[in-house]
């Protein structure tokens, strides 16, 4: 029983090691070619942008990932209430975090 937990556990890790690698290999490809064809100023800019973009991603992860796998225990349980519960919670956060994020770019974007 624990080897097929352990082999379970390092299929997944794999796989995510992996998926991680290829995310490198596009974020290094992607830098190289807008550095080419905007140069500095491009470069800068996406340099600046993405912390960005990983804070949002980041914090949608967190939200789709706690949220669903909230959902599945609690559907596993057969408690069906408190599931539709998390999953309404997990998307009205979603949204929240969406409206400050556009009206933060919106109305509070700083010139570079």
């Amino acid at each position: 029983m624990n080897r097929e937990i352990f082999k379970n556990f390092c299929r997944y890790v794999a796989f995510n090691i992996l998926g991680q690698i290829a995310y490198s290999c596009y974020t290094l490809a992607d830098t190289f070619f807008v550095s080419v064809k905007t140069g500095t100023n491009g470069l800068t800019a996406l340099n600046l942008a993405f912390p960005v973009f990983c804070l949002i991603s980041g914090i949608g992860l967190m939200i789709g990932i706690g949220g669903g796998t909230r959902y599945s225990i609690l559907k596993s349980q057969n408690e069906h209430l408190a599931a539709n519960r998390v999953f309404t919670n997990a998307v009205f956060l979603a949204i929240a975090f969406a409206v400050v994020f556009f009206f933060s770019g919106l109305f509070s974007p700083i010139p570079l």
